[in-house]
């Protein structure tokens, strides 16, 4: 690896028992972004200063020389004072300039390491530079995602990581599981009685519009829609809010069904299934996350050639993949005669439309907050000057 500024070869060291490589030329220093934010005593700029280069709320920076992708250039408040650090999105690598490493703030002095684990720690670090660093062709670096791309779904490559656990989430794919073990085997009955019928939106006192999101046909209709709502949901919680995922939720549910039962309105076949909601979680994480790659696995080859070269995906944006999904619901939704059943592509439709503005409102709250923080570290940078 060499350096981005000097095109020196960097040399591997260690800054504070954690792993970095550092240029003898200029001083400068790479880590993983994992690096930085166990380096750290406060995570949350770790986490900070990955979410504003995924945003995009950066300048462009040098040429990553790991993976020849640009990078971006981030300035965050620190101390009072500008901090301008570059972030290889693709590779997960932050680079410092000479002095900037040690502005970072560093938890207290505690008990050191043993040799030993100190050499494993490292050992893993730079398994995982060497890990991200080969990962553009598209293949998932986790095994389990193989058998996932096999069943024609997409899987995530780089996508940031959860600062805490996503109990809503959780708790959503739960009620979904219970409510599917108690109606099974007695599928039919239970969606006649609780099902959504566009005709009959009164019964039970409205209640069907609710309970409708929560029923399944099938074990397969069940897995791939908690597939969505896991992969998807974790990101969209942890960075939107409980409170405010839960409104996203709702909103999205609730125009889903509307849409349907407006674009069927004659219909008597129940709609059932959490897609609708699921939907607006989607077009959320499209907005907000992007940067994150979504692959699928191609059929062109045998799945052990997949396995064995990782040369059997294709790797897409997230918001690039979100455009292709909406097209194929709008398609989907002009061949299909309303009343006939099948696929609920309005429900779908109608679902992401306040993901759509949840996140443009988000997106637009997120800039105005990053070029207020700007415009105080232009105000400190005069008020220096002076």
């Amino acid at each position: 690896m060499k350096c981005p500024s000097c095109g020196t070869e960097l040399a591997k060291e260690f800054y504070e028992k954690v792993i970095d490589f550092r240029c003898p030329g200029c001083g400068g220093r790479i880590m993983t972004i994992s690096g930085l934010r166990t380096l750290c005593a406060d995570p949350d700029f770790a986490n900070m200063l990955w979410h504003t280069a995924q945003y995009g709320y950066s300048q462009i920076g040098p040429v990553c020389t790991s993976c020849g992708k640009t990078m971006r250039r981030v300035t965050l408040p620190l101390s009072g004072m500008a901090l301008e650090l570059d972030i290889c999105c693709a590779c997960r690598l932050v680079w410092f300039d000479p002095g900037e490493l040690g502005r970072i703030p560093l938890p207290k002095p505690g008990e050191e390491l043993p040799p030993k684990a100190r050499e494993v720690l490292a050992m893993r670090q730079v398994e995982a530079v060497e890990e991200t660093s080969a990962s553009d062709d598209g293949a998932p670096d986790e095994r389990w995602k193989y058998l996932v791309g096999l069943l024609g779904m997409p899987v995530e490559l780089d996508a940031p990581e959860c600062r805490r656990k996503p109990i809503i989430t959780w708790g959503i794919a739960a009620v979904c599981l219970v409510v599917f073990a108690l109606t099974f085997g007695n599928f039919q009955e239970v969606i006649d009685n609780w099902g959504f019928i566009p005709a009959q939106w009164t019964r039970h006192g409205g209640l069907t519009i609710l309970t409708s999101m929560f029923l399944h046909v099938g074990i397969f209709h069940l897995v791939g829609n908690l597939y969505f709502l896991m992969i998807f949901g974790d990101n969209v919680e942890d960075e939107f809010g409980r409170f405010k995922y839960i409104a996203l939720l709702i909103a999205s549910g609730l125009c889903a069904t509307l849409l349907y039962g407006i674009f069927n309105s004659g219909s008597e076949i129940p709609c059932v299934g959490a897609s609708g909601f699921i939907s607006g979680v989607i077009a959320f994480y499209a907005i907000c996350f992007p940067k994150v790659r979504l692959s699928l696995m191609l059929w062109a080859r045998s799945f052990m050639v997949a396995i064995l070269s990782g040369r059997n995906w294709l790797a897409m944006p997230a918001w690039g993949a979100f455009v292709i999904w909406m097209i194929l619901q709008i398609v989907g939704a002009a061949m299909s005669k309303p009343g006939t059943g099948g696929v609920a592509y309005m429900a779908h439709i109608g679902g992401a439309l306040p993901g759509i503005l949840f996140a443009i409102y988000y997106r637009c709250r997120q800039k105005t907050q990053y070029q207020d923080a700007s415009k105080s570290l232009d105000d400190l940078k005069n008020v220096r000057n002076l």
